[in-house]
């Protein structure tokens, strides 16, 4: 069977330090996930493919794009619109993901494109916002 996307767990650091980090779970009012790897190609004809180019990937960055509805008593949200207007190390924590199957991804990432709320007078508040891991996550397997 196919996995629920509501079965990944994502958490951000909102507190603590390096030896004993604080993390919050990101899931009240979040609607969708889209994880990116904003890859950058190269592409380069060479003369033995006949005009046709060969493709490789020369850099990446994995990037989770988030959407949903603004709760102000949620404490992983509360702490990322607390950045909004912030700029530079301010913006930078740690972040995990963690997939069904108990494989992870955990890294320094930069909090970005944070949006909202926002929307009509009758609605639930909209936002946005983007994880951007700094430099290649850590990558843990799920274990059997």
């Amino acid at each position: 069977m196919f996995d629920l996307n509501y079965k990944q767990k994502f958490e951000i650091q909102t507190g603590g330090d390096e030896e004993t980090p604080v993390y919050s779970r990101l899931a009240v009012g979040i609607t969708t996930a889209e994880p990116d790897n904003n890859e950058e190609t190269d592409q380069t004809p060479y003369y033995d493919g006949e005009g046709f180019n060969e493709t490789d990937v020369i850099s990446a960055q994995l990037v989770i794009s988030f959407s949903g509805h603004r709760d102000y008593e949620d404490e992983a949200q509360n702490y990322i619109f607390d950045k909004a207007i912030a700029i530079g190390p301010a913006r930078r924590t740690n972040f995990r993901w963690t997939l069904p199957d108990g494989a992870m991804y955990e890294g320094d990432c930069t909090l970005a494109a944070i949006s909202g709320p926002g929307g009509d007078a009758a609605a639930k508040s909209d936002i946005s916002f983007e994880i951007h891991f700094n430099g290649q996550p850590t990558y843990t397997p799920p274990t059997p």
